[in-house]
Parts: C-alpha cells; sequence; structure tokens
C-alpha cells in the first residue's frame, strides 16, 4: 500500500494563480507514487464574496464568526467556486480527482462551537467515503464545510479538518502551505526540524508566537495521535521537494 500524505491546501496559493497551477501539476506527479487527501478553506475567496453581497465579516480570536448569511456564502465560495478550481484543475493534468466536502458521507462530524456561530470542531472523521475514494485510485478535494449528527451544516477551520483527516487515517505525512516558509528563531533563521519535546520551551521563550501557536499546537496534537510527521511550508516554494518546518517526535 502506498503512503498518505493530507495536504492542507492555503495561504498565499490561493491568491497566486501561477503557483496554484504549479501546486497542482507537481501534487499530479507526487499522486503516482503516493496516495494524497487534499484538504482546502478559501478566506481570501468567502471575504470576496461576502463584499459583492454586502456582508460585513467578524472575527472572534481570529476565527471567522458565521452567521446564516455567512454560512451560505462560506459553502458557495468553498464547494462551488475553490473545490471545484482544484478538482478541474488536477483533472486537467491526468488526476482522477473528486470533489466533495467534510458532509458528505457524513465524513466528518461535527459539534458546534456556539460563540462563533455555525462553526464546527470535528468529533468524528467516518472513513469510509474518502477511503472508497482512495481505494478506487481517486484523489479526494474536500472543502471545508462538515456538519452535526443532525445533518446541519458548520464551517469548519480547513487546518483543523486537515489535521483531523490526517490523524484518521493514520497519515505519513501531513503538509500545511501557509504563507510562509516555516517557523523562524529569533536570529529571523528557519528552524528545520521541531521535536515534540520542544514545543514548550519555544512558546515559553517567545520564538512561536502569534498565529504560529495554534497551528504548532495542531501539528503536535497530530504527532501524538499518530501522524508521522506533520511540515509547515511555503507554498509558493512547490511541494515536489518540499522545504520548511517539520515537525515529529
Amino acid at each position: 500500500m502506498k503512503s498518505l500524505t493530507v495536504v492542507k491546501f492555503g495561504g498565499s496559493l490561493t491568491k497566486n494563480p501561477q503557483a496554484q497551477n504549479r501546486f497542482l501539476k507537481e501534487l499530479a506527479v507526487i499522486s503516482r507514487r503516493q496516495q494524497i487527501i487534499l484538504v482546502h478553506g478559501g478566506g481570501p475567496e468567502i471575504n470576496a464574496l461576502l463584499e459583492k453581497f454586502s456582508i460585513t465579516g467578524k472575527f472572534i480570536d481570529g476565527l471567522r464568526f458565521t452567521d446564516v448569511s455567512t454560512l451560505g456564502v462560506v459553502e458557495m465560495a468553498l464547494s462551488g467556486k475553490v473545490n471545484r478550481t482544484l478538482t478541474t484543475g488536477l483533472i486537467k493534468k491526468g488526476v482522477n480527482a473528486v470533489g466533495i466536502s467534510g458532509k458528505d458521507g457524513k465524513s466528518v462530524i461535527c459539534k458546534q462551537i456556539q460563540r462563533l456561530g455555525f462553526v464546527g470542531e470535528p468529533v468524528k472523521v467516518n472513513k469510509k467515503l474518502i477511503d472508497v475514494l482512495i481505494k478506487s485510485g481517486f484523489l479526494p478535494v474536500i472543502a471545508s464545510v462538515a456538519s452535526d449528527s443532525n445533518g446541519n451544516v458548520l464551517n469548519i477551520n480547513a487546518d483543523t479538518l486537515a489535521s483531523s483527516i490526517a490523524v484518521a487515517f493514520k497519515a505519513q505525512k501531513l503538509i500545511f502551505l501557509t504563507d510562509v516558509p516555516g517557523v523562524f528563531d529569533k536570529n529571523k533563521k528557519m528552524i528545520k526540524e521541531i521535536k515534540l519535546k520542544d514545543v514548550s520551551a519555544l512558546v515559553k521563550d517567545d520564538t512561536i508566537t502569534g498565529g504560529m501557536i495554534p497551528k504548532i499546537k495542531g501539528c503536535v496534537s497530530s504527532v501524538r495521535k499518530g501522524v508521522k510527521e506533520v511540515w509547515i511550508t511555503n507554498g509558493v516554494s512547490g511541494t515536489r521537494r518540499i522545504k520548511g518546518t517539520i515537525i515529529k517526535k
């Protein structure tokens, strides 16, 4: 059985058509020798549609508050636009890509985070549909929309979704494509490898700060739950010869 890699698409790639095209081309090559699950969000596309419909976006602690109007736009942007774009791009490059969301086949069940509106936190990943696709030779492209146990649609953070899926499938590798090349030390030099035992000290001495803290904590949780290694890298630099910061045991 081929090794499995979960890739979270986002960051600078969503705003850079050339880099996005190169990413899809490289992913097509990689998918011939290993199994891939592609997970995506689409913040810029959501923001553009909210503006078009004159809906004011709201964030709480860096997370998007999602009311009923915003939820409709989120699903339209993610499942209707970004997912179609990525799936079509991969198909044009010879990949048997299939676009779904976390709610399809009840693949990801969430509990609602009430203070954020219609936003969910994964509590269960039902592997069946995704597993069938992979074993049948398809590459799942998964939009970060899911549902609760009653089928109510919820917005879900794409990083969190990617981590949950990687853990459920015991992925060999989880790659976060972001706006930065990796994690930097205090001398602005990229840290190539971070061991789990060193994370607390790096946070405590303010080497890891701000928005990188929850991302690193998510990486640590994924590794502790069975993912072999997690990468944080700038998507613009490509995925074929990945460079960035690796988090592992």
